[in-house]
């Protein structure tokens, strides 16, 4: 559940929808336009890092709420600022999640070798489903793909879904 960051410390009225926390499990996350900034994990506060002057007005006053030092930048640099393992266990997490994602995008286009009727009806699939989960994470589709033979898309086509399949985001970008 997500809630608006309400004001209690900072001299302004409101944050304007612009920070809000949301709890998941034990964890307490603060979003600040719409990205993740801090933390609180059993009872430790994460600040992960240098960011403008309203969002550090956000994280002040999410940390102050939740009964923690906020008086400036470099105190709360120094007292959270996440360690090694921390940094990265949230990487290893987040590229968890990408992995899952390209996984399910790779089910999901496979799914044109059941549907089609054609070999056109199916790369077309892919391609539809490829697109819809990969263009804005990097997929370019070649200039001159529609003059490309249907053997040559279903080779491309299920080469960018064996790499989504491994979560190797890397080798799948052109196709």
């Amino acid at each position: 559940m997500e809630t608006e960051l309400s004001v209690r410390y900072d001299g302004r009225k409101s944050f304007y929808g612009k920070a809000n926390v949301r709890y998941e499990g034990d964890k307490i996350i603060l979003r600040s336009y719409n990205t993740d900034v801090a933390y609180i994990e059993n009872n430790k506060p994460v600040v992960k890092g240098m960011f403008s002057n309203t969002t550090l007005r956000h994280i002040k006053e999410f940390l102050k709420q939740n009964g923690f030092k906020a008086d400036n930048w470099q105190q709360i640099e120094k007292d959270y600022s996440p360690t090694k393992e921390q940094i990265e266990a949230e990487q290893k997490e987040e590229q968890e999640r990408a992995n899952a994602m390209f996984k399910s995008i790779s089910a999901i286009a496979s799914l044109g070798d059941v549907f089609g009727k054609s070999q056109k009806e199916s790369n077309d699939w892919k391609a539809r489903m490829l697109k819809a989960g990969l263009q804005d994470k990097g997929l370019i589709m070649p200039e001159d793909w529609e003059s490309l033979s249907e053997d040559e898309k279903e080779t491309r086509l299920n080469t960018v879904i064996e790499y989504a399949n491994k979560g190797d985001g890397e080798k799948w970008k052109f196709i």
